[in-house]
């Protein structure tokens, strides 16, 4: 696509202000399933957005085809487009601005097929013999991916980028008696010969093996902490009640009016940073072209601000704070968390757990689409973990539900885990100790 001769023609047409937003995908998958490979998928997705401002209307157009050909017809569609919307939102293309930093790029080293596959071959082995309560190694994975992203505008701005993701999967199964269980584990790997096979078999193994022979639990309040990977699932599906857009329309349960007063207990300290180095995928910038920047949401319980895209800004008459992102090429822009996270504490899980004594673990949850209300934070959630006696793990827990709402839940947070790791998430916690959560099993 001769990107400028699109810009020209649409300024030409007469767009007051017109962007081309690229995003190119290349990604490699290869599965292993009882002893062999199982299947090689290659694929390269390159697709275009398009969006122009003409009589003060936002046009919006997505592409796969970037012949110039169309050049014409895609631009005559857009003006059409525009001359049909009857919303009042002020919409703007951004003037380049620099950002203040990069990210810093990390150093990935692409293996060869067979190293792949020798990888995974033994890794079903060891997985295998490590007990015999494992019947299954139900699949293992590999996936690699590259994301380059490229934003020209009318402008002047001309802003490019790349993220690579490189990471193994395996799910296993266990059995005893007529109990099976099973789990999965995800590993960031950098270098595939620098992969620690042993501790990623028993990180795998331990975890489902845990699972087996689990009992309920009597229904009744106990204290309760969601380690780290339940309490990212819970406020990875909340997270969004600190976009500027929701609050605008008033489907948050936050509002612009609490901005300064307390929400949650005094060991919540929640940050949002696109540009994070701990982070996987870092961005620069928005994908509005707006530079990103570390924020501070909720400070010691208190929230300090909300996210915005440059609609929700105007609306609300602030300034854009680099939350503006797509969920694909093809997406509208809209208002998200980027890189976030409730800071971590310094106690271990286990100092959590000696501080609690007796109470639940919560190390999964279930169901986390419809048994949450997002306009309350009401949640009614099956999940699983174990319990603690006398400050040390006792035994498996499942066949339980768990309820509460999120904001009062996070009022009443004592104590907040060191065990913050970010792995593959943009959305992550640490294990949070609470004083009581109603609990319903047996």
């Amino acid at each position: 696509m001769n990107k400028q001769a699109w810009i020209d023609y649409a300024l030409k047409e007469g767009f007051e202000s017109f962007e081309i937003y690229e995003s190119s995908s290349m990604e490699r998958t290869l599965s292993w399933f009882e002893g062999q490979r199982d299947s090689f998928v290659t694929s390269k997705v390159t697709g275009f957005s398009l969006r122009g401002i003409i009589n003060g209307k936002m046009a919006n157009m997505a592409l796969e085809n970037d012949d110039d050909s169309l050049m014409e017809n895609v631009i005559r569609s857009m003006k059409e487009q525009a001359e049909a919307i009857t919303a009042e939102d002020v919409s703007v293309i951004r003037h380049p601005v620099e950002a203040v930093s990069s990210p810093k790029a990390d150093t990935w080293v692409k293996p060869e097929i067979p190293e792949i596959l020798d990888t995974m071959k033994k890794l079903e082995e060891k997985l295998l013999a490590y007990d015999p309560r494992i019947i299954q190694v139900a699949t293992i994975e590999w996936n690699e991916q590259t994301v380059i992203r490229e934003i020209v505008n009318s402008y002047g701005m001309n802003i490019h980028d790349e993220n690579v993701v490189q990471v193994i999967f395996a799910e296993a199964a266990a059995k005893e008696g007529n109990d099976i269980k099973n789990d999965y584990h995800v590993e960031v790997v950098h270098d595939l010969s620098q992969l620690d096979q042993d501790a990623f078999v028993k990180e795998l193994a331990d975890s489902v093996l845990y699972k087996l022979n689990a009992t309920s639990l009597k229904s009744n309040t106990y204290p309760v902490i969601f380690e780290s990977k339940a309490m990212t699932e819970l406020f990875g599906a909340l997270s969004a009640m600190f976009s500027g857009e929701l609050v605008s329309k008033g489907i948050s349960p936050v509002k612009a009016s609490f901005i300064g007063e307390k929400i949650f207990a005094d060991c919540i300290t929640i940050i949002d940073d696109p540009a994070n180095p701990e982070a996987l995928i870092r961005m620069a910038y928005d994908d509005e072209g707006c530079p990103t920047s570390r924020k501070t949401l909720v400070e010691n319980g208190v929230l300090k601000m909300i996210l915005h895209d440059s609609k929700s800004a105007l609306r609300m008459e602030t300034e854009s704070t680099g939350n503006g992102f797509k969920r694909s090429y093809a997406s509208a822009v809209d208002v998200s968390p980027m890189n976030c996270c409730i800071q971590k504490g310094d106690k271990s899980l286990d100092e959590l757990c000696a501080q609690m004594k007796d109470g639940l673990v919560i190390t999964s949850l279930q169901g986390l689409h419809a048994g949450i209300r997002f306009i309350t934070t009401d949640f009614s959630l099956q999940c699983s973990g174990y319990w603690v006696k006398d400050g040390k793990k006792d035994h498996s827990v499942t066949l339980i539900t768990v309820a509460a709402n999120f904001i009062e839940l996070m009022k009443n947070a004592y104590a907040v885990g060191n065990d913050l790791n970010w792995k593959h998430h943009s959305i992550v916690c640490p294990s949070i100790a609470f004083k009581g959560c109603a609990v319903s099993g047996e």
